[in-house]
């Protein structure tokens, strides 16, 4: 046998040595590939569901935040619900004190009107009593006085005016008369209408009326007895003189040397 022939045989008994062996790593590598194969269609149920539980869970976020948004949304009108109530309650008891407040001042109304009827004529007999009382005092201030009780008047008959101003008014011109009787004054005025000459007069209270002319050389007091001025000597030229400075404040108080109801020297 050549050798050619030799070495051919022995790849064939070679061959036919590793063929069982051959055969079965095949059939292992065929075995290790089925199973793979199967599993394929598992591995795409579990990707698909995989998505499908992706988007599962995305649906449950946007539910459960819509679910957290209502109940936010309730708590707070819930909470509104109860501020609201006890706010109500409250105007409840505002409003049931309102209306007693409202019967007690329709009830007062009624009582004032009855009580106006009664004080209207009081009041003008007031102003009669001013009247009469300013003609009959001292005339100081005669002018301002009268024009005082002539407003009042004017007062009376002003229907927008209420009666509590009415009297107030009338109590003020009451108190200014009484504020005249305690309190020391000088002023520059006319003697009278007839006498229109310009003097300083001095009032001390209403005990003593006095004038004196701007030179100083003539004086009069107010005889209240004979409703004239009685003349008075040069002797009260200075007392007078110091009496006006101190009504004036340009002099400290001090005791002054006045004249009383007196008959002409």
């Amino acid at each position: 046998m050549s050798l050619n022939l030799f070495s051919k045989l022995c790849l064939l008994f070679s061959i036919l040595a590793i063929a069982p062996f051959l055969s079965s790593q095949a059939q292992e590598a065929q075995k290790s590939i089925e199973p793979a194969r199967q599993l394929d269609p598992v591995r795409s149920l579990f990707a698909q569901s995989n998505v499908g539980g992706k988007e599962t869970q995305d649906q449950i976020d946007v539910i459960d935040d819509t679910t957290n948004g209502i109940v936010q949304e309730f708590r707070q009108n819930y909470q509104q619900l109860k501020d609201l109530t006890i706010y109500n309650d409250q105007l409840e008891i505002l409003i049931d004190r309102q209306e007693r407040k409202m019967d007690r001042v329709e009830q007062d109304i009624a009582r004032i009107s009855s009580l106006t009827r009664s004080v209207m004529p009081l009041m003008f007999k007031m102003i009669d009593s001013l009247d009469t009382f300013v003609e009959l005092d001292t005339p100081f201030l005669i002018g301002e006085r009268r024009n005082r009780v002539a407003n009042l008047r004017n007062l009376m008959n002003n229907p927008e005016a209420s009666p509590a101003e009415k009297y107030r008014k009338i109590a003020e011109a009451y108190e200014i008369e009484n504020e005249y009787g305690r309190t020391i004054e000088a002023y520059t005025g006319k003697i009278s209408p007839d006498d229109d000459r310009t003097v300083n007069f001095l009032r001390i209270g209403r005990n003593s009326y006095v004038y004196q002319t701007l030179d100083g050389d003539e004086q009069a007091v107010w005889s209240q007895s004979r409703g004239e001025w009685k003349g008075l000597s040069g002797s009260y030229r200075l007392p007078i003189q110091v009496g006006i400075r101190i009504a004036n404040e340009q002099a400290a108080p001090d005791l002054m040397v006045v004249p009383l109801e007196i008959s002409s020297e």
